[in-house]
């Protein structure tokens, strides 16, 4: 049994991490949400809000903490996301959809590495 569960050790080991799925979003003012695209990544939350956050600073749009919520596969993030669109519009919000990713955000000069 031993050796048994050393291999799975081994295997559980050198299996790549499984990617969450997020988007992120913030608000901003005069009742604006900003939303991100999907993607898959294996980055730390906060390294993604943060990254989503320069983005909107880049671009001089104002705005509240990022969050960047996650689900285990594409088919419930989409979901997830559709809902939030749904629910900010229906509250009268603003729903602004960009196409940022963090693979955009590495490619930009003098952006920080991700960790």
């Amino acid at each position: 049994m031993r050796p048994l569960l050393f291999a799975a050790a081994i295997l559980a080991a050198v299996q790549p991490a499984a990617a969450d799925w997020r988007y992120c979003l913030a608000r901003g003012p005069g009742r604006t949400v900003y939303l991100s695209g999907t993607f898959a990544s294996l980055d730390a939350m906060t390294s993604l809000d943060a990254a989503f956050g320069r983005m909107l600073d880049r671009t001089n749009r104002a705005h509240d903490p990022v969050q960047c919520p996650r689900a285990a596969d594409a088919t419930a993030l989409r979901a997830m996301r559709q809902t939030a669109m749904r629910f900010n519009r229906e509250d009268g919000e603003t729903v602004v959809e960009t196409n940022w990713t963090p693979e955009q955000e590495a490619a930009v000069p003098g952006t920080p590495p991700r960790r």
